[in-house]
């Protein structure tokens, strides 16, 4: 899985190399929701080359850039710290707050009507140790400043956790380019990040333009959705294969709908959601994450398979957006299972004083190997629980309550399968009952998820 390099190095190199990036100049065009659009729909894209116009669909239909108008993407406009900084979080998979309304730098705030929208982007850096603002003292981050191409290929790998091999590389022997950024940019080079200009020197010092930047970030992202080039992207026994013939997780796109980690403090019997999205970029995939009170059907379009957390605002389920979503689903939640009339009921589906559940089909992939009572919980007590569904005949039931078969811990549906109610499923949709902290979570329980989101998404 990527890692991020955090090593401190002077205060100079980061005012340089950690800047910001986004997809519109204005704070309006951050939040609002209109159709998906197309690199067709933008009247300065729609003859670029037809390989860059797969890349710029790629990133507008995948939420990482809008338009600077409806029909204009501003492809020649410089972009500002504070537009790196929103394309930087999204392409990083860094944890967002967007509740926030205050900034660790005194020049960036919420009342700002320019950049404003940054504000949460731009702690999300600060966070993540991608930035220690713009000054020597690191309290001012300059969000209206422009962005250089060195800059650009400075932060694009220290993002990617390569700054130790741009250290060690042979620096370009490029005048336009200053001494401290030349390993960068060698590197940026070679990942092929970046090119040279027309005039064959890389422009070091030139601004940076809205092209470039899309450019560069979607080359960085397809190198971050693979494996760290310094950490391999699995360890022996890490992460199951898929058998020939079957749908691997490797660079599968994966959308984790989940209540914002900000939130948490309201939800102190679950734990975050790091260690799922952790296991599951093991897995291979290309986990991206998004507040459940952020969710639309056009925001899930594109992804291979959706995954519930059980930390989310079940309301959000229940006004039936999920309903004709035909994309292979994990619910960790019994709730979304129950709107769909998947299960007969929606609460009090917990089991106490319970540490094990019965493997009902052994047999059967999703079971991993496993079969009779498996201790899933490392520990247990009266405020501990098991949660579970209640599925319908056509369900197909992994795992129980041990003594109760009709209290599902682990369950599918079958694409073109129906609930009881007569709701026809449109992809693979399971259940695995994860309702307890993940740190008392057994070896076998981790091995159980990974089956089941492995056989979901094979989608039969």
């Amino acid at each position: 899985m990527k890692k991020f390099v955090f090593s401190l190095v002077s205060i100079l190199l980061l005012t340089l190399t950690v800047l910001p990036f986004a997809f519109a100049a204005d704070a309006g065009m951050e939040t609002q929701t209109a159709a998906v659009k197309k690199a067709d729909d933008f009247k300065d894209l729609k003859d670029l080359p037809q390989d860059e116009k797969d890349k710029f669909d790629a990133l507008i239909q995948g939420g990482v850039f809008n338009g600077l108008t409806d029909d204009t993407f501003g492809l020649d406009a410089r972009m500002n710290r504070a537009q790196f900084a929103k394309v930087a979080a999204i392409i990083f998979d860094l944890s967002v707050d967007e509740t926030l309304t205050t900034s660790s730098f005194t020049d960036v705030r919420s009342d700002d009507p320019a950049n404003s929208y940054a504000l949460p982007y731009i702690e999300a850096l600060k966070k993540a140790g991608l930035t220690n603002g713009y000054d020597a003292e690191g309290k001012t981050y300059k969000p209206a400043g422009d962005v250089s191409r060195q800059e650009l290929a400075a932060f694009l790998i220290r993002g990617l956790g390569m700054d130790d091999q741009a250290k060690s590389a042979s620096p370009v022997n490029d005048n336009s380019v200053d001494d401290w950024a030349k390993g960068y940019v060698a590197l940026a080079l070679e990942k092929n990040i970046l090119t040279n200009q027309a005039d064959g020197t890389f422009g070091g010092k030139v601004s940076a333009t809205r092209k470039m930047l899309a450019l560069a970030s979607y080359e960085a992202k397809q190198l971050f959705g693979g494996s760290s080039p310094d950490e391999p992207a699995t360890q022996p026994g890490d992460k199951p294969d898929a058998p020939s013939g079957e749908i691997s997780a490797q660079g599968k796109k994966l959308l984790l709908i989940s209540r914002q980690s900000s939130q948490m403090t309201q939800l102190k019997d679950n734990p975050d959601d790091e260690k799922i999205i952790k296991r599951l970029k093991d897995l291979g995939f290309r986990v991206t994450w998004i507040n459940c009170d952020k969710l639309t059907a056009e925001k899930m379009e594109g992804y291979d398979l959706i995954f519930v957390s059980n930390t989310l605002n079940s309301k959000y389920l229940r006004s039936g957006i999920m309903k004709d979503i035909a994309i292979p689903t994990v619910y960790l939640k019994n709730h979304g299972m129950y709107y769909l009339g998947l299960s007969s009921q929606e609460e009090n589906t917990n089991e106490y004083n319970l540490k094990s559940i019965t493997i009902t089909e052994p047999k059967e992939k999703a079971a991993a190997g496993l079969s009779g009572e498996v201790d899933v919980l490392i520990t247990t007590d009266p405020k501990t629980a098991i949660a579970y569904g209640i599925p319908g005949k056509e369900a197909n039931v992994i795992a129980t309550i041990p003594g109760k078969p009709k209290e599902a811990t682990i369950y599918y549906y079958n694409k073109g399968s129906h609930s009881d109610s007569g709701y026809e499923v449109k992809a693979r949709i399971s259940y695995f009952s994860f309702a307890g902290n993940y740190d008392n979570a057994t070896d076998d329980t981790w091995k159980l998820l990974d089956a089941l989101v492995l056989w979901t998404l094979q989608n039969g």
